[in-house]
C-alpha cells in the first residue's frame, strides 16, 4: 500500500513539474537563437538599418503577445500554470527567438561593415 502512495507521489510530482515547464514564457526570458551574420553579408549600412527597424518592430509585436499568452497560462486555472494556454493560444517563442538572434546577427554585421554611429 505504501509503495503505491509513493508511486502516486512521484508521478504526480512529475506531472506537476511538466505542467510548470510547459507554460509559455515571458518575451524577456526566451534566449537568441543563434544566426549567422553572414545572412546580411553584402547589405549597406543603409539596408541593415531597414531591416533592423523592420525586425524591431516584429519583435514588439511578437513579445507583446508572446507575453500576452505567458500571462494567460500563469492565470489559466486559479493561478496554476498549466500548458493549455499554450496549446490553444500559438506560442509565439521560437518567432522570438529568431527576431532576438536576427537583430543580434544585423549589429554584428553593422560592426563588421564599420557601420558608424550615424547608422546606431
Amino acid at each position: 500500500m505504501a509503495m503505491v502512495s509513493h508511486a502516486r507521489l512521484v508521478f504526480g510530482a512529475l506531472g506537476l513539474a511538466a505542467a510548470l515547464a510547459a507554460c509559455a514564457k515571458p518575451a524577456h526570458e526566451i534566449a537568441p537563437t543563434p544566426i549567422d551574420p553572414v545572412m546580411f553579408a553584402g547589405k549597406s549600412c543603409s539596408q541593415l538599418v531597414a531591416a533592423r527597424a523592420r525586425r524591431s518592430q516584429a519583435l514588439i509585436f511578437a513579445g507583446m503577445a508572446q507575453n500576452q499568452v505567458s500571462d494567460d497560462d500563469r492565470m489559466r486555472t486559479l493561478g496554476v500554470p498549466t500548458p493549455v494556454g499554450t496549446l490553444f493560444d500559438g506560442d509565439r517563442e521560437p518567432e522570438v527567438a529568431r527576431l532576438k538572434g536576427e537583430l543580434h546577427a544585423i549589429g554584428a554585421q553593422m560592426i563588421v561593415m564599420n557601420c558608424g554611429p550615424d547608422y546606431r
